[in-house]
């Protein structure tokens, strides 16, 4: 591979770490509020946190599809 190529690499796979972390801040405030009814602002944040996480993964996917031969 060429050092444009492993560059890219690592800053895909630094991307996929910020984009599992999200997830998990995401999942962990969603089970801490299974227990009480969740307000309508609590609702939309976590609509915004996993439209962020959908165009993240995205984003990794086509950038991943422009390095296969």
């Amino acid at each position: 591979m060429s050092e444009q190529t492993d560059s890219i690499l690592v800053m895909q796979a630094h991307t996929l770490d910020e984009i599992e972390n999200a997830m998990l801040l995401l999942m962990d405030q969603l089970y801490s509020h299974t227990d009480t009814e969740p307000q309508k602002a609590d609702c939309a944040a976590w609509g915004d946190g996993l439209s962020w996480l959908i165009r993240s993964v995205s984003r990794v996917r086509t950038a991943l599809q422009e390095l296969a031969p």
